[in-house]
């Protein structure tokens, strides 16, 4: 529900007792907060925008990355030329799978180590990526067509 949305249902309720007047007005401090909230977060946004376009960044046009997350990236990661492969930035990130095998069984786990809001960014663009179709569903579709477990299945719409 957006702020506009809250306010419109709160103008339709007209309490008649004391503690429904109180409540009517706690709600609309409330939506007043959130109305101040949702203004500095759009501004907070435009700027962001504005610092990672100046960057020559092209990380807002993937789906999934916003300006809070483009920012995140570029600031924790700098220049990604840094690392000698794309197996060192997995393991910088967390996102390399770790050995787990014992005997003959071969496994692998998720790691827990690495930047984790790195992390976090790179899941939430993998998440919308799965809900939207993008080239990051059409290749999960392909894995569980190859047979791979859907661990993702929740994501999907």
């Amino acid at each position: 529900m957006s702020t506009p949305q809250a306010r419109a249902l709160l103008n339709t309720v007209r309490p008649r007792d004391v503690v429904g007047k109180t409540r009517r007005w706690l709600a609309s401090e409330l939506i007043h907060e959130l109305a101040v909230i949702d203004k500095k977060i759009k501004i907070a946004d435009a700027e962001l925008t504005e610092l990672v376009k100046t960057t020559g960044s092209t990380l807002q046009e993937l789906t999934g990355i916003g300006p809070s997350g483009s920012a995140r990236l570029l600031g924790d990661i700098g220049d990604i030329s840094r690392f000698a492969s794309r197996g060192h930035f997995a393991s910088w990130n967390g996102t390399a799978p770790i050995d787990a095998s014992s005997g003959d069984q071969n496994r692998h786990r998720l790691s827990r180590a690495g930047n984790r809001r790195i992390n976090r960014v790179l899941h939430i663009m993998a998440v919308v990526q799965l809900r939207r179709d993008t080239e990051g569903r059409r290749y999960y579709r392909r894995k569980l067509a190859d047979g791979k477990t859907p661990r993702w299945k929740r994501c999907e719409p």
